[in-house]
């Protein structure tokens, strides 16, 4: 790991670092290119050829029988979920052209993915949106991905082989009675395949314009029947964006990863899981600073970022309606820039047992404990201080949930809630009622009522900042923020090359963040402490659709409508965060096309419109994504993408500039780009 200790580090010193980190991936992979050539005449190589047109032509029968984990954290069908759920495929990843799990979620209607510089991304499912966007869940294999600094989601850390996602589940709207606090307006579940679904090599380089270069490296075997492993190695580096007034950003991102993963199965009822994973990145960034001295100036900095995770999953099937499963994982953070460096190690215990009482009642429980610390330090030059360097925060919970047949195959009802116990504001408890009715085989009606809260966090009950006159600081008496929602849905399959799903919602929140004064202002010093005197309300609507139009030609569109509307108490001061705050854009359409032509070769088109960004400069703006790829056999893909081909560049996000980031990020461009890629199959 290279860091930057003093500034008299020269330009060149940095093309060394970053020269050196290119070679310490492409070097491995130019000898495995070549380790994979000189093999091809005597090695053997497994027909993957089927499985490949399996998922190309998965009917929408089958899609509807996909099977997820999310909704009910115990395997359903597609069509059984009460919720408003949406799956990413191994095909769509794979046809998508993407190198970044960001960016493969801009497929989900009511999701906003909005890039602000090369490495940073907003993300948010139904408003709320920003880069620091605290009120979405996102967990890989069972491990939570949030930090409890801000409570939201670090995205540059985030990757692994695309190749070795099985789905992405994600769900729009609340999951708190299952999954806990910061489950708010959606859960994202990114699961990874089983060692053993993955047997084989994979060499996969690609190249463009601004995705400089991108490799990786996975070997998958079995030293028996049942035991499988999985390691892979992957590196990338990233041009960096440009200003609106097109200068260079100097934002080039880099990173490594390396991880494993071991799936054993010891006996007929069990199966252990071994994962983990090592990271290390360094991405330029710019803060922009509101006030003198000089008045928005720019402070270029780097960000370090390096960690692992390591992750052990013990499924006994006691029959084949019931099964326990205990799970642990730990995971270690560090990141540093000018503003702060900051360590966090995470413990995390989780049980859940799940079974059929009787004919009618289908219960899944399971209790949980989550530790972890942290150490931030500040250099003196730092707008940002905690008044404690040392942190530790502890979580305890336990839910219940029972899915009640009340008319077999025709109607369900399904009740639960969480318990949880935090440092911070103590019990909480996380309720919710749904309801599924299936009239016939190809059409059921949902709907669903849930309260989820979103609990402090270090930076809101610990923080100081202090930015020319103004001084903000956070509160210990900072209470959780509530929700409280209203979901109805419709899913049917019309005909057999149709489908539909449509999700309405109407939530309420209350205690949201808001920034007071202390005490009446004076010349040169304004100080601002945290409260919650803001709620709201937000409504919209969801419609997604399948059509395929013929068996090598599939269209999947859908359209969000999202209204929000947000007032503080009348006691409130604060005139800022009622615009800070709804930062999403009302409508966002989406147009995805997967067409399979003749001579193994695939064409895929994706449209994206997104409307303009409420209190903020960002307009609306068309995207505009193409692919062509080729499969002339099991071993080898050849593709060629383009992305935004509309524009030479426009931008997607600029963070706000009042009480809530007296210090931001300053915004670029994102700018159209080319990617070829090369995958080869061993």
């Amino acid at each position: 790991m290279n860091i930057l200790l003093n500034n008299k580090s020269t330009y060149t010193d940095r093309q060394l670092r970053q020269g050196m980190k290119k070679l310490r991936f492409i070097l491995p992979l130019f000898l495995s290119v070549l380790l994979f050539t000189s093999q091809q005449a005597t090695a053997g190589v497994p027909d993957e050829h089927d499985e490949l047109n399996r998922l190309k032509h998965l009917s929408l029968d089958d899609l509807l029988e996909v099977m997820v984990t999310s909704v009910s954290r115990k395997a359903q069908t597609l069509s059984d979920a009460a919720s408003a759920i949406y799956v990413i495929t191994r095909e769509d990843i794979r046809r998508s052209g993407m190198t970044h799990i960001p960016e493969l979620l801009r497929m989900v209607p009511g999701i906003h993915v909005a890039r602000i510089d090369a490495s940073k991304w907003a993300i948010s499912a139904r408003g709320f949106n920003g880069r620091y966007a605290n009120k979405l869940l996102v967990l890989m294999d069972g491990r939570s991905l949030y930090t409890p600094l801000y409570s939201g989601v670090y995205w540059d850390v985030q990757d692994t082989v695309l190749e070795d996602i099985e789905r992405i589940e994600v769900i729009r709207g609340p999951g708190a009675t299952l999954w806990g606090s910061n489950a708010v307006n959606g859960i994202i579940n990114i699961i990874t395949t089983s060692a053993h679904e993955s047997e084989g090599g994979l060499i996969s380089l690609a190249g463009g314009n601004e995705e400089e270069i991108t490799g990786t490296l996975r070997f998958s075997g079995k030293t028996t029947a049942d035991n499988a492993y999985r390691v892979y190695a992957k590196g990338f580096q990233r041009d960096s964006a440009i200003f609106f007034d097109g200068s260079d950003a100097g934002d080039d991102w880099q990173g490594e990863h390396l991880g494993f993963r071991i799936d054993s199965k010891p006996s007929e009822i069990d199966h252990l899981t071994l994962q983990g994973d090592l990271y290390n990145g360094m991405a330029g960034q710019n803060n922009f600073t509101p006030f003198p001295p000089p008045s928005g100036s720019i402070n270029r900095d780097e960000a370090d970022t390096s960690g692992g995770n390591l992750l052990t999953r013990w499924t006994h099937h006691l029959s084949q309606e019931s099964s326990l499963n205990l799970q642990f994982y730990y995971d270690r953070t560090h990141r540093k820039n000018t503003t702060l460096t900051e360590h966090r190690n995470t413990y995390d215990l989780d049980f859940q047992h799940d079974f059929l009482l009787n004919e009618r009642h289908a219960i899944v429980w399971g209790a949980g404990y989550r530790s972890t610390r942290d150490e931030i330090d500040s250099p003196e030059t730092s707008a940002l201080r905690f008044n404690h360097r040392k942190n530790r925060d502890r979580i305890v919970s336990a839910f219940v949930q029972d899915d009640i047949t009340l008319l077999p195959d025709r109607l369900h009802m399904i009740l639960g809630s969480k318990y949880e116990h935090n440092d911070y504001t103590g019990n909480e408890f996380q309720p919710s009622l749904r309801m599924i009715w299936t009239p016939d085989d190809s059409s059921s009606f949902w709907g669903a009522v849930s309260r989820a809260v979103r609990t402090p966090s270090r930076i809101e009950t610990d923080v100081i900042v202090h930015v020319g006159p103004i001084s903000v600081s956070g509160s210990e008496a900072f209470d959780t923020e509530k929700l409280l929602a209203y979901e109805l849905g419709y899913r049917t399959q019309t005909t057999s090359k149709l489908s539909l799903d449509i999700a309405a919602f109407y939530n309420e929140y209350d205690d949201l963040s808001t920034f007071e004064m202390i005490g009446p202002p004076s010349p040169g010093n304004t100080q601002i402490g945290l409260d919650n005197q803001m709620s709201g309300e937000s409504y919209g609507l969801e419609l997604a659709a399948n059509w395929a139009v013929s068996a090598t030609w599939t269209i999947k569109a859908s359209h969000a409508w999202l209204k929000i509307n947000l007032e503080t108490d009348s006691s409130s001061s604060d005139t800022t965060s009622t615009k800070s705050t709804d930062i999403t854009p009302e409508h966002q359409t989406q147009l995805r096309s997967q067409l399979d032509l003749p001579y193994d070769l695939e064409f895929d088109t994706s449209v994206y419109y997104v409307d303009r960004i409420p209190n903020s400069e960002i307009e609306g703006y068309a995207r505009l994504d193409m692919r062509l790829g080729w499969n002339p056999d099991q071993k080898m893909e050849l593709s060629f993408s383009l992305q935004n081909l509309l524009d030479d560049e426009h931008p997607e996000f600029i963070e706000f500039s009042g009480f809530s980031g007296p210090v931001g990020l300053k915004s670029t461009q994102v700018e159209r780009s080319a990617l070829l890629q090369l995958k080869l199959k061993f």
